[in-house]
């Protein structure tokens, strides 16, 4: 059992030095830094474990535990919207899959001596590391994002005017809706550029609600820097034209 703790740790350590190495070259937030500190965490029980065995393996459970906290938010956002992708399989399910298997098999070496108390905590310490990423995935059950749109108004002084949003400028993808609303048309009159037949806002703000990978509704809150005092909001199927680039 202690050989197979340290073989696991072994290929933890790689993957976690490919994650760290990544997160320090490209995070953008403060959770993807805290790649680095955890390999760390992991090389310390790993190097301690040839030489006190039982601190060493403690300090693997907690690395293997903080590790199953670090990845399973990206856990659930590989299975809602990337379970395909072949690349990410190796970069989270596996290393995952790794502090699952070592959570559970260092509690059982530290309770190696006592039968019964191996076999409880164990089975705690596994249904704990289960948990974890299905709560990850169930957080994206029905969860809202923020997707940035360059969007087009067409005869706005009409009292209904055609909206189109897209990606970017020259996209193709696009969808549009008919609106009325005079504080949206006064905004797009007062600080929207003009060109040929139409305004434009360059970054208008949506909040887009979803249940895992599947679209619920789009709410227009924002136009440039300025906040909707009231923002308007569309079922997804009131919407004419391709949504998936909201996702």
């Amino acid at each position: 059992m202690r050989k197979a703790i340290k073989v696991l740790t072994g290929i933890l350590l790689a993957v976690a030095f490919s994650l760290a190495s990544t997160a320090l070259a490209w995070a953008t937030s403060t959770k993807e830094l805290l790649f680095l500190p955890l390999f760390m965490l992991t090389l310390v029980g790993f190097i301690i474990s040839f030489f006190t065995k039982k601190t060493g393996v403690v300090i693997i459970y907690i690395a293997s535990l903080l590790w199953i906290l670090q990845l399973a938010e990206g856990f659930g956002w590989f299975i809602t919207f990337e379970p395909n992708n072949t690349a990410l399989w190796g970069v989270i399910f596996l290393p995952l899959a790794f502090c699952i298997l070592l959570s559970y098999l260092t509690v059982r070496f530290l309770f190696l001596r006592s039968p019964n108390e191996k076999k409880k905590y164990s089975a705690v310490s596994l249904t704990i590391a289960l948990v974890i990423p299905i709560v990850g995935l169930l957080s994206y059950a029905d969860k809202t994002y923020e997707k940035n749109v360059f969007a087009e108004f067409y005869q706005v002084k009409n009292d209904n005017y055609k909206v189109i949003f897209r990606p970017s400028p020259a996209d193709t993808r696009m969808f549009e809706v008919e609106m009325a609303s005079e504080e949206v048309r006064n905004l797009v009159l007062d600080k929207a550029t003009f060109v040929a037949n139409h305004h434009y806002f360059p970054n208008a703000v949506f909040k887009v609600r979803m249940k895992f990978d599947k679209i619920e509704e789009v709410e227009l809150y924002k136009l440039e820097a300025d906040n909707l005092s009231k923002p308007i909001r569309w079922d997804v199927t009131e919407l004419k034209g391709e949504t998936e680039f909201l996702k």
